[in-house]
């Protein structure tokens, strides 16, 4: 719903004394009003995104602090309106007054007026409290222990299974991801930070989506993962070989987040009443809870309830119709199906009361220990996919990779991975 920005004058009591009496007094209160400019641009021009006019000047705004975004159309709580009475001018939000050095009204594109409102010192010092560095701290954190992660599996080249190049492709996604989310909680608030949005500085509009296909990739990999291992599972005699395989997962794991990212561009750039992306308006993530919703929460909940799908039909297989059968490749299926399940169930529950988190509009503190774990998921894969994995930390003391000694207790693991069937067993296929 269109609300516009509505402009009331209380008219104050005039007493009628003669036609030049009131010409002096009108004279004067609409000095008074002239001489205080609310408006962002000069007549006739709008706002943009980028905090500039659309005849290329600056904003008439000066914030020492920052300022951000009053949209009634992205949030229908932001209502707004200017007063004037007795030769001054305020904002009108919610139940507080502003005063006219604080903010200034701009219109937009789509027609609708819009306030831009200066952070005041309580808001500008929020930036800086404890959470905001503690999820800094976290995010460093998780992409510290993805890039090892990263490292290990490529130095290591007995991991190179088409399901370990998947996990390295989610991995290294995810690494972006949070150094990218380090950097925006990291960059001051600014009038000038929209560049920064639209990553690291450069004026290239395409960049700022950059965040976007980071996580698009982590669950369209992830989603790889899930299929990988019911198709081993399920169809064993499978007639594509692994390297033609992974061509295929590749064509599917980066095509399918680029698709998105295409489409996000296209909305976002094209004109019309549309619900576009509004990368950079707000912040640089999207502008409004619909957004949020159409553009990536709903396909990453699509992509999470099929890897649910998956992994539930191969434990199915696994652990209910060759329940009788014992041999080294079921025994490996089954480590495999329980490790991908442990990782989609941490990432799958961590995002789920992301989502949850992000729909509850009272900010309750109580989210604080999913958001935590959120923030955490690149140690929690480290954990998962290197130090509780028996044929990783098996070959690392093997290879003593960069000089390190590892304990030599790892030298005597047992590989539960091993699918090399003995001539004793029974092959899982003849169970079909």
């Amino acid at each position: 719903m269109l609300l516009n920005v509505s402009y009331n004058k209380r008219p104050a009591t005039l007493p009628v004394k003669g036609l030049l009496w009131i010409g002096l007094l009108t004279l004067t209160i609409s000095r008074g009003q002239a001489s205080t400019d609310i408006n962002c641009c000069s007549d006739g021009f709008m706002w943009l995104p980028t905090l500039n006019c659309s005849d290329g000047s600056s904003i008439k705004l000066a914030c020492s602090s920052g300022s951000y975004l009053i949209d009634p159309e992205v949030d229908t709580e932001d209502k707004f309106f200017v007063m004037h009475e007795y030769e001054k001018t305020w904002l009108q939000l919610s139940d507080t007054n502003i005063t006219a050095d604080r903010f200034c009204v701009a219109k937009r594109e789509t027609g609708s007026q819009v306030v831009l409102l200066c952070f005041v010192d309580e808001y500008s010092t929020y930036s800086a409290t404890w959470k905001n560095i503690l999820f800094c701290a976290l995010s460093i954190i998780s992409a510290i222990f993805l890039i090892t992660t990263l490292a290990i599996y490529i130095l290591l080249p007995e991991l190179r299974e088409v399901q370990d190049k998947a996990m390295i492709a989610v991995v290294t996604s995810l690494a972006v991801s949070y150094i990218i989310l380090s950097i925006q909680i990291l960059r001051p608030s600014n009038e000038e930070d929209y560049h920064i949005c639209v990553f690291l500085g450069t004026r290239d509009a395409s960049n700022r989506f950059v965040l976007y296909l980071g996580f698009m990739s982590v669950f369209f990999w992830l989603n790889i993962v899930s299929f990988n291992i019911w198709r081993t599972v399920w169809f064993q005699d499978f007639i594509i070989k692994d390297k033609s395989l992974f061509i295929v997962y590749s064509i599917i794991g980066w095509g399918g987040p680029l698709c998105f990212l295409i489409a996000t561009l296209v909305t976002h750039h094209a004109e019309g009443k549309h619900l576009k992306p509004g990368f950079g308006e707000q912040s640089c993530w999207f502008s409004g809870h619909d957004q949020t919703w159409a553009y990536f929460y709903g396909p990453i909940a699509i992509l999470l309830a099929l890897n649910v799908i998956y992994l539930g039909l191969t434990g199915w297989r696994l652990w209910h119709q060759y329940r009788d059968y014992s041999g080294n490749k079921l025994r490996a299926l089954r480590f495999k199906c329980l490790l991908y399940v442990k990782l989609i169930f941490v990432m799958g529950v961590t995002w789920i009361f992301e989502v949850l988190s992000y729909a509850d509009h009272t900010k309750h503190d109580f989210w604080m220990p999913m958001d935590i774990l959120n923030a955490l998921q690149g140690f929690i894969i480290f954990l998962l996919l290197v130090a509780m994995r028996k044929r990783v930390r098996k070959l690392l003391a093997k290879k003593r990779l960069c000089g390190i000694n590892f304990p030599k207790s790892w030298t005597v693991y047992e590989d539960e991975e091993c699918e090399e069937v003995l001539p004793e067993e029974v092959e899982l296929s003849q169970h079909n």
